[in-house]
């Protein structure tokens, strides 16, 4: 029944021919000042109703932008879902930016819900550095597959077998060389009633807003230059239509008024010369983390470290070798996110190896990732923290 109604709503509220997109955009900002909270979602069961009602009284200029308010998370939500409050009270303020702008590509449909920039928006940020000056961007991305079908739960065993990128792109700089995972890339996922939700997050992009700015969701793990072109004469990147894939791309309506040309350039230096940063100095509390850990083998493991069992998961190698995680949480200690990682090239069946460590620089906040190559080609993953 919701499936048929959603459906209903979607082509009888989707005209041939869209509104523009800053009339979409103040609709929408009246929406989100009536809605209902997340629970009280919950509690009403979206009741039809009402739904309809209000999406009667826009019917003369509604459009697919309305049906993605109705039917999707709105970015604070989205964040709850991921146990952020804080960045939930963020894209709840006014200085989040509502986008909610849907488009189909290749076996997907992708909305961008929202986007957020500043210091200190969110409870689980990835610093860079001890943290960028400008702070961090976020957005938030919901992707489902066009024909219907429900996208697989962070906790089914076929998640991340399909794979997603969401970065910012920036106009005028060459997207293979500028994007995520230059510009301190990271994300969270979730999933909601078959959608997939991805909380991406980056350095602050907002300085580089007056030159122009994009968001790009691919069916990569990597930026795919052939789903994009790119303009050296103008700096402008625009969507490949020969590709077959997944190659959303969307303009970013970011005040141009916040840009800061100096930081920008900053960051561009930093990634065109990455040899001529200062070199960081260890504290003797990380040196002592990093002498700890290099004394751990696969066979001297379990003298040094206790097993955090609620950490174990069993995964299958994806595309292209990767191996893809969800996230974790050591009472104490932090959390991880979702992530992925390559099987080191020497990986001997049954032998533990080392694939990372994170803290706050001393042996009590010590967290560590490992991972065994198992006899039927699966890997347990699985987190180890010093005895005390």
């Amino acid at each position: 029944m919701k499936k048929d109604l959603d459906e209903i709503l979607k082509y009888a509220l989707t005209p041939n021919e869209e509104p523009d997109f800053w009339l979409n955009q103040k609709i929408q900002n009246r929406i989100n000042q009536k809605e209902r909270t997340a629970s009280d979602m919950k509690k009403s069961g979206r009741k039809i109703q009402a739904a309809i009602i209000s999406m009667a009284a826009i019917l003369g200029i509604g459009s697919a932008t309305t049906y993605a308010a109705w039917r999707l998370l709105t970015p604070g939500q989205a964040a709850m879902e991921v146990g952020d409050h804080k960045l939930k009270e963020t894209f709840e303020s006014s200085d989040a930016v509502q986008i909610n702008e849907t488009q189909v590509y290749g076996d997907y449909r992708v909305t961008l819900l929202g986007i957020a920039s500043g210091k200190d928006i969110a409870d689980y940020l990835t610093p860079t550095d001890g943290g960028e000056p400008a702070g961090q961007t976020y957005s938030v991305v919901a992707i489902e597959h066009a024909d219907g079908t429900p996208m697989p739960d962070t906790a089914d065993d076929d998640y991340g077998e399909e794979s997603f990128l969401v970065s910012p792109l920036i106009k005028g700089c060459a997207p293979h060389l500028y994007n995520a995972f230059t510009l301190g890339g990271g994300y969270s996922d979730t999933v909601e009633d078959g959608v997939l939700y991805r909380i991406s997050e980056c350095d602050n992009v907002e300085i580089f807003a007056d030159r122009g700015l994009y968001l790009c969701v691919t069916d990569s793990t990597f930026y795919n230059v052939e789903a994009y072109n790119y303009s050296e004469e103008t700096g402008e990147i625009t969507r490949n239509d020969s590709y077959q894939g997944l190659n959303a791309l969307f303009e970013l309506p970011i005040d141009p008024a916040k840009a800061d040309p100096a930081a920008a350039e900053e960051c561009i230096k930093k990634i065109d010369n990455p040899d001529e940063e200062e070199p960081y100095e260890p504290t003797p509390e990380e040196n002592e983390v990093d002498s700890f850990v290099k004394q751990l083998t696969s066979e001297n493991m379990h003298e040094y470290c206790d097993a955090v069992e609620s950490t174990k998961q069993v995964v299958k190698r994806g595309e292209n070798g990767i191996i893809k995680v969800r996230g974790w949480e050591v009472e104490g200690r932090g959390s991880g996110g979702d992530g992925e990682f390559f099987l080191p090239e020497d990986a001997k069946t049954g032998q533990l190896q080392i694939i990372g460590w994170s803290g706050d620089g001393t042996l009590d906040g010590l967290v560590i990732e490992t991972c065994v190559l198992n006899e039927d080609d699966t890997v347990s993953f699985l987190v180890y923290i010093p005895k005390k």
